[in-house]
Formats: structure tokens, C-alpha cells, sequence
């Protein structure tokens, strides 16, 4: 198993199993702040796990997952 831990700056530690990610999407929304949605291959869209790069904390927690995935990849 492959697991990333991240902290989001509300304080949340969680351990992601990339293992079992089935597609994560970083984009920028209109306001230009950068958003990760991780969709799990045992869920469903709405048990997605969405982290708002709104502070310091929240960005690095989306860098960690980005490092951590492209690592994976290779």
C-alpha cells in the first residue's frame, strides 16, 4: 500500500491509500484559488475529498497529494 498524510489547516490529519484513488483533478476556480477533488474507486462522486488551497496549510496538503501521486506514477 502506497498512503500520503496530509493535514488540511482545519486541523483534519488523514492517511490516503493511493492505492485506491480512481482520479483526482487540481484546478483553479473563478476566484483563482486552486482546488483538489480526490474521487475513491470504492465511492461515489459525493465521497469525494476536496482541500481549498485557501491558506498556506491547504496548499502545501495539495502539493503533498501532487508530489505523492506523481511519485506513484512512476
Amino acid at each position: 500500500m502506497n498512503f500520503v498524510r496530509i493535514t488540511t489547516s482545519d486541523e483534519d490529519t488523514r492517511w490516503i491509500n493511493l492505492n485506491l484513488v480512481s482520479r483526482v483533478t487540481i484546478e483553479t476556480d473563478e476566484s483563482g484559488i486552486e482546488v483538489l477533488v480526490a474521487v475513491f474507486a470504492d465511492g461515489s462522486a459525493e465521497d469525494s475529498f476536496r482541500i481549498r488551497g485557501t491558506d498556506e496549510v491547504n496548499k502545501a496538503a495539495i502539493l503533498e497529494i501532487e508530489r505523492a501521486l506523481n511519485h506513484h506514477c512512476e
